[in-house]
């Protein structure tokens, strides 16, 4: 009777300490026929990029990806977007990005830069698109017209953007500096509201409500930004790896670690995080997107997975 006490006390304090992950999660493809230094999903297509080629797979059957097209670009590929399923955007530093139609990627094709907008990194939020060039600035770009495209303006910001996320009101982006916040409330005039937390060697970011989460070399750090003028470090957590790529999705954090493969978290509460699960691999993991119920990953040279999580 003792003994069963105690293996069911055990039992609690086990399940106290370790928190249980809800959700299914297993391996569904590997596709090792292109590289994927970035990766990202929309409209049932996956879009695996290195430095010079864009793959374009649809997974209507997500065992079984099939590749539709593939892009070549003289220039330096640097991030890609999308929007509604029709327009694909390709940033480059050498100089410019461009629109190009989906339909036409059925036929693939080389990638022209005939238009002059720099940059180096891309987010959209909705019809805007935001464009950040490392040694100029952040241009705001209306996208509601389709392939027609208005700029609304550009907030100068000449400090080295590395990362930045889009969330009406505010823009938080991480500079040379450290994190920054404008006040995007009429884009048509963005005021920065200066550097407001000193970091060094932040890399990446993620924001989950009020909650900004950054990647800062092994370190993961989470800040209160509900005051945005004054963001509160709330949490620090030690890494295995070099944290490389951030993501979140139903109030968990996907961490990419490189040869230490992804890590789940629960970040529910920012101030007490749980581990939910981890995908381990012999190869290095450099991007990551979650969407629906699957987990893309890139594998650089090694191409891409798809796991399935629900």
């Amino acid at each position: 009777m003792k003994r069963r006490l105690l293996s069911i006390l055990c039992l609690l304090i086990c399940l106290s300490i370790f928190a249980i992950d809800n959700k299914f999660l297993h391996q569904l493809a590997y596709i090792k026929t292109s590289q994927a230094y970035s990766i990202r999903f929309a409209e049932d297509l996956v879009y695996a990029n290195n430095q010079n080629y864009i793959w374009v797979y649809s997974i209507f059957n997500a065992w079984q990806p099939k590749m539709k097209a593939a892009f070549f670009s003289p220039n330096p590929i640097e991030d890609i977007e999308t929007l509604t399923g029709k327009y694909l955007y390709v940033a480059s530093n050498e100089p410019t990005n461009q629109v190009i139609l989906i339909d036409s990627l059925y036929t693939g094709s080389r990638i022209f830069f005939p238009q002059s907008i720099v940059g180096d990194k891309l987010t959209r939020e909705g019809s805007i698109l935001y464009v950040a060039d490392r040694y100029r600035g952040i241009d705001i770009i209306d996208l509601s017209g389709g392939s027609t495209r208005e700029l609304l303006s550009t907030f100068s910001e000449k400090w080295g953007i590395k990362d930045f996320v889009a969330s009406y009101p505010y823009i938080f982006a991480l500079n040379d500096f450290g994190l920054v916040a404008v006040d995007i409330t009429d884009q048509s005039y963005p005021v920065s509201l200066g550097v407001n937390y000193e970091l060094i060697d932040a890399t990446c970011l993620a924001k989950n409500g009020n909650t900004i989460w950054i990647g800062a070399g092994k370190n993961l750090l989470a800040f209160n930004v509900y005051e945005p003028k004054k963001p509160t470090l709330i949490s620090q957590i030690r890494m295995t790896n070099e944290i490389l790529s951030l993501d979140i999705k139903d109030n968990r954090l996907f961490i990419v670690l490189g040869r230490g493969g992804v890590k789940i978290v629960d970040v529910t509460n920012p101030l007490k995080t749980e581990d939910l699960n981890n995908i381990f691999l012999t190869i290095p993991v450099y991007d990551l997107d979650v969407a629906n119920d699957y987990i893309f990953l890139g594998l650089g040279k090694e191409g891409w997975m798809i796991y399935e999580y629900r």
